[in-house]
C-alpha cells in the first residue's frame, strides 16, 4: 500500500540505527531486574524469553544447523544469537545498530563461541552472494522500510536450497482490528482488488503498540502484511510456508492469561506474528 523513496529510506535507516541501539528487550531486562550482561543475568533473560515464545524452537530448528553457515539479521538482546552459535551453526550476525552487535559479540566471547556480528543493513549486506545455508530474521525485516528488498537480499545471500526463517507482523491480527480498524479495513479492500503489499504508513501509537523504547518512543518504521501478500513477496523462492503465532491478553481477552490464549485457536487465526520459511 505504500512505497519508500530513496531519501525516505536513508532517513528510515538512520533512525533505525539510532532507535535500535537500545537493545530490543531492554524493558524486559528492567522488569526482570537485570542490570548487567553476566552469564547469570543473560541466562535469566533467555529463560524468560524462550518460555514466552515456546514456538521458536519449532520454527528456527536449531538442531538442524550444526556445521551450516548461518546469518542472523536483527540481533536484539542476543538470545537467538547465542542459541544459534551453541547449536553448532557457523554464525554471522548483522544489525543496523551498534548496541545489538556489541551484545551479540559479547555473548560469543563470554561463552567461548565462534562467530562474529557486524553492523550493517540487510538492504546493502556486507556479504558475498550465496554465502549462507540459513538465514534467521525474527522481528526485523518489517522495520527496514523495504520488506520486499530485504526478502530479496536474503534470497541472494542464500545458497541454492538455503532457507530463510523469519517473523513479520500480521496485518489482520486481532490487535490490528482493535487498535487500527480503519487501516486494517483499507488494507483488506486493497487486497480484494488483487493488490499485494504491506501496510507501511502508520501512526506512532500503532508502532509503539508493538515496539517501543524505554522512553515510550515507537519504532521508526513498521510494516504489517497478510499471508497472501507475504507469499507474493517471496515468489522468487522455490518454496514458501507460513504460520500464525502469538497472542497477548489485551481487550477483550484480558480475563485470560497469555499462556491460556496460546493454547486456544486464536493465534492460528488472528495471531500477532506471521512466521515464514522461504527456501531458495
Amino acid at each position: 500500500m505504500s512505497t519508500t523513496t530513496t531519501t525516505d529510506q536513508e532517513t528510515v535507516s538512520k533512525e533505525n540505527a539510532r532507535f535500535w541501539d537500545e537493545l530490543c528487550g531492554s524493558q524486559l531486562a528492567r522488569y526482570l531486574g537485570i542490570s548487567d550482561s553476566s552469564p547469570q543475568s543473560l541466562k535469566k533473560f533467555d529463560d524468560w524469553y524462550m518460555d514466552f515464545y515456546p514456538y521458536l524452537d519449532h520454527h528456527i530448528r536449531f538442531d538442524d544447523l550444526k556445521g551450516k553457515k548461518v546469518l542472523e539479521v536483527g540481533l536484539g538482546y542476543g538470545t537467538v544469537s547465542q542459541r544459534l552459535a551453541e547449536a553448532g551453526g557457523l554464525y554471522s550476525g548483522l544489525d543496523i545498530a551498534a548496541g545489538p552487535v556489541n551484545m551479540a559479540n559479547h555473548r560469543l566471547r563470554q561463552n567461548g563461541l565462534d562467530g562474529k556480528a557486524t553492523q550493517g543493513s540487510i538492504l546493502a549486506p556486507p556479504f558475498e552472494p550465496e554465502s549462507f545455508d540459513a538465514i534467521v530474521a525474527i522481528g526485523c525485516l518489517h522495520h527496514t522500510g523495504d520488506l520486499q528488498a530485504a526478502i530479496e537480499q536474503c534470497r541472494l545471500l542464500l545458497r541454492p536450497g538455503g532457507r530463510l526463517t523469519f517473523m513479520v507482523y500480521y496485518a489482520y491480527s486481532y490487535r490490528r482490528w482493535i487498535q487500527a480498524p480503519r487501516d486494517t479495513l483499507a488494507y483488506a479492500r486493497y487486497e480484494l482488488r488483487g493488490e499485494r503489499g504491506v501496510v507501511g504508513a502508520s501512526a506512532s501509537r500503532h508502532r509503539a503498540a508493538y515496539d517501543k523504547s524505554i522512553s515510550g518512543e515507537g519504532a521508526p518504521h513498521t510494516d504489517w502484511i497478510s499471508k497472501r501478500s507475504l507469499a507474493e513477496l517471496c515468489s522468487s523462492y522455490s518454496r514458501f510456508d507460513s504460520k500464525l503465532e502469538n497472542a497477548d491478553a489485551i481487550w477483550p481477552f484480558r480475563f485470560l492469561s497469555r499462556k491460556l490464549l496460546l493454547k486456544t485457536g486464536l493465534p492460528g487465526i488472528l495471531g500477532l506474528d506471521l512466521y515464514a520459511t522461504a527456501t531458495r
